[in-house]
């Protein structure tokens, strides 16, 4: 196995990754530090948030990746596991986004929200079904896979999938259209509707812009993958899942 250590360059996960170096000498582990994106590695290890490991899948898209923020054991346990090859790699279904001519992926979700004052308003469709039936107002929608339902969709209100559930989640994000849809009885809110839509994973869901507005595309939040666009009513975001997984290591 050719092992890779993938730091994150802030002072704390620099401390991190000379803790990590110790255990994985003294447990007479070979390894490099990720240097050149032309080098191939078996396993990486990600030391740093969720921002280092969607770089890291980045540069390094055929490397099975393990994250030290999402380990279920303690460090030393984990990567004496690892080297005991105690462990197995999961594939995790990335999301494919697409605008004219720009192109994106992401692990954990595909964001469209809006980039100036005013509110976006959109619909949703999935295989040409309007799923909420209705424009949707309000500051964006939230695409997510099982992966990263525990992410920002689940910040903003939406269902957790199971890891291994072949489904995608759909969550507007503070969205006029929810908060007037209310059970109400005797002049008292009762129950709010369930925000989320979940769909197989193997559907289409296309985004279709309701009135010109200024918009942002972002996957898993990265900064440099966003696209910031002024779209035009009539516009259509497709996102669906990608021919290509990611990676993941899960230790045993």
């Amino acid at each position: 196995m050719k092992l890779g250590l993938f730091i994150n360059n802030e002072s704390f996960y620099k401390k991190e990754a000379k803790k990590i170096i110790k255990i994985l000498k003294k447990l007479n582990m070979n390894f490099e530090i990720c240097k050149s994106v032309k080098a191939r590695f078996d396993v990486i290890i990600v030391v740093g948030g969720d921002g280092t490991f969607f770089k890291a899948a980045k540069e390094y898209p055929n490397a099975a990746l393990l994250s030290i923020k999402r380990l279920n054991y303690p460090v030393s346990v984990a990567l004496e596991k690892l080297g005991k090859g105690k462990y197995i790699i999961e594939r995790a279904v990335r999301l494919e986004v697409k605008y004219k001519k720009f192109k994106a992926w992401g692990i954990n979700d595909i964001s469209v929200l809006r980039d100036d004052e005013c509110a976006s308003r959109f619909r949703v469709f999935v295989d040409g079904k309007d799923v909420f039936g209705d424009d949707i107002i309000g500051d964006g929608v939230i695409v997510a896979t099982p992966y990263g339902s525990t992410a920002y969709n689940w910040t903003a209100g939406g269902t957790i999938l199971k890891e291994n559930e072949k489904k995608f989640v759909l969550t507007p994000v503070c969205s006029v259209y929810f908060n007037k849809r209310l059970f109400i009885k005797n002049k008292r809110v009762m129950k709010r509707i369930e925000k989320s839509k979940i769909i197989s994973d193997n559907k289409k869901v296309v985004i279709r812009l309701s009135r010109s507005s200024r918009n942002k595309i972002v996957p898993d939040g990265r900064k440099e993958e966003r696209l910031y666009a002024n779209t035009k009513a009539g516009d259509k975001i497709t996102i669906r899942k990608a021919k290509t997984n990611s990676k993941i290591v899960k230790i045993l």
